[in-house]
């Protein structure tokens, strides 16, 4: 959803023609969420991020969904050198 004009796009479309070609969907959901319920089943999204600070939490925290088929398959980001 756009802060600016309140467009949302049609994400499932757009999430349709990306998986056809391989690639991972990512959606900025920080206008968004406050404002509805979010299914990211029904969008076939496979990571959703927004900030608390939109649903008026506090500023610094956020929310990173990621489909769990999607983090099977990827490895820590960051890890401690034995």
């Amino acid at each position: 959803m756009s802060n600016v004009l309140g467009t949302k796009n049609n994400v499932r479309e757009l999430a349709a023609a990306a998986h056809s070609v391989g690639a991972l969907v990512a959606v900025d959901g920080a206008q968004s969420v406050a404002h509805g319920p979010v299914d990211v089943a029904a969008l076939d999204i496979d990571f959703l991020a927004f900030s608390g600070h939109k649903m008026l939490g506090p500023t610094g925290i956020g929310v990173l969904w990621t489909r769990e088929s999607v983090l099977d398959t990827m490895g820590p980001f960051l890890a401690a050198a034995a």
